[in-house]
């Protein structure tokens, strides 16, 4: 008996907990929203009960002493959290002139004035590290620490992001070169860039793989449509960068405004700026501006409307579209390769197809539209057949997969040995 005893409490005091770092310019606590800033506040909130998490970010609010680590709750989960710059909000949201003023420049000036100190902290809590940025990758290369890095975007000139990435596209293609090479797992969040980086990286094929986006259904979950004597309300949430094709949106708002005798409502859930192009001045009027909201309010703002639009000419998978169909609300979208496997035609919304002029998509878009609303009013859509559609995008099937990566990783590095 007492062998056994022993052999247990030897079992238990083994026992392996996992050390994850992440580094990214940000503050969970405050108002930025969009994929990157969801998947942080998802990994801290669904980390597993056996792993301890570190944060290097940023301190938005001002409250921190920089340079020191707090222990901090976010949704309920204990993690440590280190801020090495002191940025606002409302300075991330005004679009940077140089590099160097850039969020992403000031925080790789941090990490550089604060490395001494990040990498005793790293190296003696024996991490692997979480990267969003490939910028970063330089990091764990010098402190010799496994990395799983993700690629959120192409990082591409034509794609028009509100972002210093269309002036230096080659920082970023350089960095995207050396992370491939030097990672331990290399995500894209689909699988059309993961087929390119394979094909132009293919003795790096074995460790490029696709992660997909996901929702979290704890708090996205199916509700009721509004009544349909209420004006047709449909919805968008996340960054008007231009490659989301603003003028598109506004211009199939404004003629499905014409359609419905005005009888109808656009919502906009993000801190963009939409006066900034011409084609809102039509819709301006039957508008409402949400600003920041966070998981809780998103849903319940996703859920006073009847459906989503999405017109963007390039996404990952696009985690808005994933909200929306998980509170039941269908999705009118231009045509990702992408959606096909969420959006499905009469059941959880409609693609529209990519061709023709923009005046010709945005009749598609509004003739998609109305069809849902007559789904809608005569019950041939349901939230819950709707919400079905996204059953496979969820944390337990996608953002597990990485605390595994990072598991694996621990084990091979430091095996455990039984006293």
């Amino acid at each position: 008996m007492t062998s056994n005893v022993t052999l247990a409490q030897r079992a238990r005091n083994t026992r392996r907990r996992y050390q994850i770092c992440l580094v990214h310019p940000f503050d969970p606590r405050g108002q930025k929203v969009g994929g990157l800033e969801t998947y942080i506040r998802d990994f801290i909130t669904f980390h597993p009960s056996d792993t301890d998490l570190l944060f290097i970010g940023v301190d938005s609010i001002g409250d921190l002493e920089i340079g020191k680590i707090r222990r901090l709750s976010f949704r309920g989960r204990q993690f440590d959290f280190m801020p090495i710059l002191r940025y606002s909000d409302e300075q991330a949201r005004e679009a940077a002139k140089t590099i160097r003023s850039s969020l992403t420049g000031q925080f790789f000036i941090a990490l550089l004035r604060n490395f001494r100190a990040i990498a005793h902290l790293i190296r003696a809590r024996k991490c692997s590290i979480d990267l969003r940025r490939v910028e970063f990758s330089w990091l764990p290369v010098i402190l010799r620490l496994p990395f799983v890095q993700m690629l959120h975007g192409e990082g591409a000139p034509k794609l028009k992001m509100d972002s210093l990435l269309r002036k230096y596209s080659f920082v970023h293609n350089a960095s995207e070169r050396f992370a491939i090479a030097a990672s331990e797992k290399f995500l894209c969040v689909n699988p059309f860039i993961t087929e390119r980086l394979q094909k132009t990286y293919p003795n790096q094929k074995a460790k490029i793989d696709t992660l997909w986006t996901w929702v979290n259904t704890n708090i996205f979950q199916p509700q009721p449509f509004p009544s349909t004597n209420l004006p047709f309300r449909v919805i968008f949430a996340g960054r008007l960068d231009e490659f989301k094709q603003p003028p598109l949106m506004f211009r199939t708002i404004a003629r499905l405004r014409e359609r419905l005798n005005g009888n109808m409502e656009f919502h906009y859930v993000g801190t963009s700026d939409p006066t900034r192009f011409a084609e809102f001045d039509d819709i301006a009027d039957i508008t409402t501006r949400h600003g920041f909201k966070d998981a809780i309010g998103m849903a319940a703002t996703i859920g006073s409307a009847h459906a989503g639009i999405l017109t963007s000419e390039f996404e990952g998978m696009p985690r808005c579209v994933l909200e929306t169909l998980a509170i039941g609300r269908p999705v009118v979208a231009v045509h990702l390769p992408q959606l096909e496997s969420v959006i499905h035609d009469g059941t959880s919304g409609y693609l529209v197809r990519r061709e023709g002029s923009p005046d010709d998509m945005a009749e598609m878009l509004v003739k998609r539209f109305l069809a849902v609303r007559d789904h809608i009013a005569n019950g041939e859509m349901q939230p819950e057949t709707v919400a079905a559609s996204i059953e496979n995008f969820t944390p337990g099937t996608q953002l597990a997969r990485v605390f595994h990566y990072h598991q694996e990783i621990q084990n091979a590095r430091h095996p455990l040995v039984m006293a």
